[in-house]
């Protein structure tokens, strides 16, 4: 938790925490899991050469085994040795011959014997050994006997095969025999194994027949007999530093194959103390880098931090000075820049703001002419009524009107309301222009309550009496409403002389329009300060007559009727 903490704490501890996490477990798992993939491979390696060795020792040892037993099949079947056995002198000459030439396949490694039925060695391959007597109650002539056939059996330094000759009646004549010794059988897998590895050959009651280590054969067999028993991995008496393959050889002989492990237990312990000491040297040197490189990233970052909480004290005038052309160097450069605006702003706020107040104040002045005006009019109505001349008097009502309306507090008032000003407006200029004109007024009864702002109307038609039928004899506007996808369009439509283009197009780019269209001007620019650019006044034209759009947003409810300050 408090190394959670500590990271959260600030920005460039946690810029330190991830490049040290980024940079230094991928850097150590890469270390483990290779050494142990060289490892596991150069056991694979020699396991496979191991594999290979074994199954080319297994066949020699095969070989030798049915070689030895075809001979001694030739020689206890043979009539040769069958007579010489019978007679009490022997042709010792003839048989020799014979027990030579049936032994040139396996005399490199192997010794003949030839005994009699009482255990006496008559001949021998061997002359450099004494021919001693064999008991015929025990080892391997006891074996053959009794079991006929070929037998193999170890002798406790070599391996021995015997196989008894009969006579054609059944009896017992003498046997024949092949021995392996240490020497035979390292001239037969001569070739066949490294110089570094040993060569086990065991019997079926796993005693040693065959060991390279001579000395060592009883412990190695007794170690490797106990951990068979037990389950264990084979590795003898030298622990983990050997691997031993085995294979089955022929008659229920097994070979194991020793070879030294391509990493020992003490090669591997260097491997792992050098790949800790390189993983301490790759700590420290990434811990330095992401020290260094944090503390890089975030001294723009806290200089950045400490500007934004100096502008949010109120001090726009803090600029930040960063020498860099990366995305760093471009926030601080975004950053001024957003300050220097924002300075700008604030100034022009307090402008307008001060024009603000001094336009109220303009305004609360204004306010206190119009009771002079209303009082005036007041006077001019009964003026006109005490001499008779009621277009006096009308007049000065509708025009008392006008003016109570247009400064009046409510901005939003109901259709129908505007359009009772708009009324009051033609019946002052009916008398002006002597009823040269008709003005219709035809909004469904659904449009009447809609919200708009006040005094919109009345400058569109001022601009439709003025600019389109003040010089015609039988001048004609029409005002009416629609309904166009949600929005209310109010039209104004008169026969008159038409528009300009210059003023349509001008009207359309919602610009100041000159030559005395400043009504237009003001309807189109509050009804987009209200609603937004997508609404507002558009014009059409021809040769004869045009007429103004007015686009406003559907609007009811009794909630505006009164109007509201904005």
């Amino acid at each position: 938790m408090k190394l959670k903490n500590w990271i959260r704490r600030s920005f460039r501890n946690r810029v330190f925490a991830t490049i040290l996490v980024v940079t230094l477990v991928p850097l150590l798992l890469c270390d483990v899991v290779m050494m142990q993939v060289i490892v596991a491979r150069a056991e694979h390696t020699q396991a496979r050469q191991a594999r290979a060795a074994l199954d080319m020792l297994s066949q020699r040892f095969d070989e030798a085994a049915g070689q030895c037993g075809d001979t001694l099949e030739a020689l206890a079947t043979s009539t040769i040795t069958r007579s010489v056995l019978r007679r009490t002198e022997p042709d010792s000459r003839l048989l020799y011959q014979f027990l030579y030439r049936s032994a040139a396949a396996v005399r490199s490694y192997a010794n003949l014997e030839i005994y009699d039925a009482q255990g006496a060695c008559l001949y021998s391959t061997d002359a450099s050994l004494a021919a001693a007597p064999a008991d015929t109650d025990w080892g391997g002539l006891y074996a053959a006997r009794t079991n006929g056939g070929t037998v193999f059996l170890s002798t406790g330094h070599g391996l021995m095969a015997a196989r008894t000759v009969t006579g054609y009646g059944g009896e017992l004549l003498g046997y024949v025999t092949a021995r392996i010794e240490s020497s035979g059988f390292a001239q037969l897998f001569d070739g066949v194994m490294a110089p570094a590895d040993d060569l086990l050959v065991l019997d079926g009651t796993w005693r040693t027949v065959y060991y390279t280590r001579t000395v060592q054969a009883d412990r190695t067999v007794a170690a490797l007999r106990s951990q068979l028993l037990a389950g264990q991995k084979l590795t003898g008496d030298e622990g983990d530093d050997c691997a031993f393959y085995t294979a089955d050889g022929a008659a229920g002989f097994t070979l194991l194959l020793q070879q030294p492990r391509v990493y020992t237990g003490q090669v591997l312990r260097s491997l792992y103390l050098v790949g800790a000491a390189l993983g301490i040297l790759c700590l420290g040197l990434c811990a330095v880098a992401a020290w260094w490189l944090s503390r890089y990233l975030s001294q723009p970052v806290n200089a950045l931090d400490d500007a934004m909480r100096q502008a949010e004290r109120g001090d726009y005038n803090v600029q930040l000075y960063l020498d860099s052309p990366d995305e760093l160097g471009r926030l601080a450069a975004s950053f001024n820049r957003m300050t220097e605006e924002y300075r700008q702003n604030l100034e022009r706020s307090v402008q307008r703001q001060r024009e603000l107040t001094e336009t109220q104040l303009r305004m609360l002045q204004a306010q206190l002419n119009p009771h002079f005006l209303y009082n005036t009019l007041d006077c001019m109505k009964w003026l006109g009524v005490t001499n008779h001349v009621p277009q006096i008097a009308d007049m000065s009502t509708d025009l008392a009107a006008l003016l109570r309306a247009g400064i009046s507090g409510s901005e939003l008032i109901p259709l129908e309301d505007e359009l009772e000003l708009v009324r009051q407006y033609l019946n002052i200029q009916e008398i002006r222009f002597e009823d040269r004109f008709v003005c219709e007024i035809d909004v469904d009864e659904r449009y009447q309550h809609c919200i708009v702002p006040k005094m919109v109307l009345q400058p569109l038609v001022e601009n439709a009496i003025i600019h389109g039928v003040a010089d015609l004899e039988e001048g004609y506007i029409k005002l009416w409403a629609e309904e166009d996808g949600g929005d209310l369009l109010l039209r104004v439509s008169d026969n008159g002389r038409g528009i300009a283009p210059e003023v349509l197009d001008r009207l359309a780019r919602h610009e100041d329009i000159p030559g005395g269209h400043l009504g237009l001007n003001n309807v189109d620019r509050i009804i987009r300060l209200y609603y937004g650019e997508g609404y507002g006044l558009t014009a059409e034209s021809g040769d004869t007559g045009s007429r103004v759009t007015l686009r406003l947003p559907m609007m009811k409810g009794d909630s505006h009727a009164k109007g509201t300050d904005r």
